[in-house]
């Protein structure tokens, strides 16, 4: 196999059962975008075996049907929008799903009617991020009214819109604080499941717990952000260990040699200040690999850090191994996560590209087979 995605077990496990000791809440694990691009199947074969793992979370209707493929015990809900054709499959599969606006929820009493089935839904609050959501002044009139037969209210969430970027959490504060009044207010939604915990407010604030917390990143052995980690050590010091659980694979395809003055790749981007000796790479943007990583990337090749030179091809990609003795055709390449002697972070890699972990990983091209570590 020249390229794969190699998923530890141990790793996912290790971290998903950790939350699940801080927070004393079972955790809603957040597979979407492929499981964050370590796949979805991977991902929920593994998860439904643990008792940490109470529900799931994606986005869209095609990854609840990969999910429930895997596993049909746990709730599935649906965060995201749905067009009328992916309503009749989620009802009908009894998904659960996001109502972000009253116009929605018309849409989803239709299909419920046409089916002659009970939707079952989690109503979105609206408190500062403005993405889906219905204001809370909307919530409170509407769980303050029937719902009728066709849909049965079994949740209440929010977002937070900032609590990664700052080490300063007032508006996260505030935000919390909405939704807090809103649950005392209405006594209907103490009787709904309430969640507004993603990765790092499950591990800042205890506040946001409610009756379970949403995992995403932190699931994969990542922190969500450096001022993530920086508060957590000011509020309780270290003893948090997340574990990566992915590792990015190939092999060099060929080596060749580069006299001094010579170019590399498209546009002739790289020129060799010395004699060279370059791999070809079997692995491009198509793959995932991001193409702002041309001259900047590093990848791990028998172990050593190797330069990433010229531009990121389709299909391929070049780096520098000079100084790294017989490499070979054949021999493994780390492109993220652990290698023999060194690894390739996410984060590092985000930085060269100007954008966050979040992207490097779920950018990951579903083609890829993903194989699990024990």
């Amino acid at each position: 196999m020249r390229t794969r995605i190699r998923v530890s077990a141990a790793a996912l496990t290790a971290n998903l059962e950790q939350f699940f000791r801080i927070t004393g809440r079972p955790v809603a694990f957040v597979v979407k975008a492929n499981g964050y691009g370590h796949g979805i199947e991977t991902c929920v074969n593994i998860a439904k075996r643990l008792d940490a793992v109470g529900s799931y979370a994606v986005d869209a209707a095609h990854e609840a049907r990969r999910v429930l493929q895997q596993d049909d015990s746990r709730p599935v809900l649906v965060m995201g929008w749905a067009d009328d054709d992916e309503l009749e499959y989620l009802v009908g599969a009894g998904v659960e799903l996001v109502v972000p606006a009253l116009e929605y929820l018309e849409r989803v009493r239709a299909v419920a009617r046409k089916l002659r089935m009970v939707a079952r839904c989690h109503i979105k609050v609206e408190t500062g991020t403005r993405r889906l959501g219905m204001e809370p002044a909307e919530v409170r009139t509407l769980l303050r009214s029937a719902p009728g037969p066709e849909v049965e209210f079994c949740g209440i969430y929010s977002h937070f819109a900032d609590i990664e970027d700052t080490t300063r959490h007032e508006f996260a504060g505030r935000q919390l604080e909405t939704f807090r009044s809103l649950l005392k207010d209405v006594p209907e939604a103490g009787r709904l499941r309430r969640h507004m915990a993603c990765s790092a407010a499950a591990l800042l604030f205890p506040a946001t717990h409610f009756d379970f917390v949403r995992l995403g990143i932190s699931a994969y052995g990542y922190w969500p952000s450096r001022e993530t980690r920086i508060s957590w050590q000011e509020q309780k010091g270290d003893g948090m260990k997340l574990c990566p659980a992915l590792t990015w694979e190939t092999r060099v395809a060929q080596v060749k040699k580069v006299s001094s003055g010579e170019t590399v790749g498209y546009g002739r981007s790289y020129r060799a200040f010395s004699d060279s000796r370059i791999a070809v790479i079997p692995v491009g943007y198509y793959d995932g690999y991001d193409r702002r990583l041309s001259n900047s990337g590093i990848i791990l090749i028998k172990g050593v850090e190797a330069p990433v030179r010229g531009r990121i091809c389709m299909n391929m990609m070049m780096a520098d191994v000079t100084h790294i003795p017989d490499v070979r055709a054949g021999d493994r390449v780390v492109l993220l996560g652990e290698g023999d002697n060194g690894r390739i972070d996410a984060g590092d890699m985000a930085e060269r590209c100007g954008t966050i972990h979040y992207e490097i990983l779920s950018r990951i091209a579903p083609h890829l087979p993903r194989t699990v570590d024990p």
